[in-house]
């Protein structure tokens, strides 16, 4: 009876120390399983590089001449577009008429909203650039569009002027020997005196005429206004001139509406940038031609170079020719 009971206690000592054993080896599971909601904030943490890939974290200001003319608008749509692909907080801002004051206000009161990337087209190119040196001070990055001020900045994505103008003039000298005219004078009527893309527009188009014997009369001044260009192409006009050229759309517009109050003129009349009315007069022979940018692309390349650099990219061309074509009755459908 004695050797049964020891035999029963040993037993039962021998399982309540297997049992002990076996808490023993079953205790490190219990941090193995509170371990793993700690290594949780690490996943959670790459989210929040998310927003900069897609563009969420970028944000872009385009500042134009004004909003009226259709250039800047077919900009905008290129911009405005590019941005909606990236990701991209966009804005357009600008004057209701050029007028460099009031773009100085508005640049102001785009650098007051901090963007990463203003984009803009100088009204002025000594005038702003107190301005643009303020938006840089603050780092923000400038892009130039159209026009440029004399300021270095990351990029600019514009016509050759200069060379698009020349063009310009190439194309009347074609006109005018198709209508047998080997001399006289031109009228030049420009939308500024200040602004370098309206300068390098007139100097372009004035050098097509060196070594002719063709006399270019001094430049009248229709301040991208329809009527005033309109009154500056019929003063050319009443003077007898044989041709007559507006270097942007107000003054193209003017020009062909002068050429179509004047039926008995028999110059020739060309005119810078394409849109529906200026279209409308080549398709009606008010103008010979006019020179097409390829404004969408500028704003499209700029919204594109900004996120670049807003996200610590590098640029591989920095000024960016978006170039200009020759559009007349033969391929205006193509420009519609």
């Amino acid at each position: 009876m004695k050797k049964k009971l020891l035999a029963t206690i040993m037993a039962v000592a021998m399982v309540a120390s297997l049992a002990a054993c076996g808490k023993k080896e079953e205790a490190p599971a219990a941090p193995a399983e509170t371990e793993t909601p700690a290594e949780a904030p690490a996943e959670t943490e790459e989210p929040a590089d998310a927003p900069e890939a897609d563009g969420a974290d970028v944000s872009v200001i385009l500042v134009t001449m004004d909003g009226l003319d259709s250039h800047w608008v077919n900009v905008d749509k290129g911009a405005s577009a590019a941005a909606a692909e990236l990701g991209v907080k966009y804005e357009w801002m600008q004057p209701d008429h050029k007028d460099t004051a009031l773009q100085i206000e508005v640049l102001n009161n785009a650098i007051a909203k901090e963007p990463d990337v203003i984009c803009v087209a100088a009204v002025d190119p000594v005038a702003i650039v107190d301005t643009l040196q303020t938006a840089l001070d603050k780092g923000i990055k400038i892009i130039y569009v159209d026009s440029a001020a004399e300021l270095e900045a990351s990029a600019a994505f514009r016509t050759d002027n200069y060379a698009a103008a020349k063009q310009a003039g190439e194309q009347m000298l074609k006109g005018l020997e198709e209508k047998g005219i080997k001399s006289g004078d031109i009228g030049v009527v420009a939308f500024s005196n200040a602004t370098q893309t309206s300068v390098d527009r007139s100097q372009g188009f004035i050098d097509a005429f060196e070594g002719t014997d063709f006399n270019i009369l001094e430049v009248q001044y229709g301040n991208s206004e329809v009527a005033a260009s309109q009154a500056a192409a019929e003063n050319f006009i009443s003077q007898g001139v044989v041709g007559v050229y507006g270097n942007n759309e107000p003054g193209a517009v003017g020009v062909g509406n002068a050429v179509a109050a004047n039926k008995d003129w028999e110059g020739v009349a060309v005119g810078f940038d394409a849109s529906s009315v200026t279209l409308d007069q080549v398709d009606n022979g008010d103008l010979y031609c006019i020179m097409a940018q390829n404004p969408a692309n500028m704003g499209d390349g700029a919204v594109r170079a900004a996120y670049t650099l807003a996200t610590g990219g590098t640029l591989s061309e920095t000024d960016v020719d978006t170039g200009a074509a020759v559009v007349n009755k033969d391929n205006s459908a193509d420009y519609r």
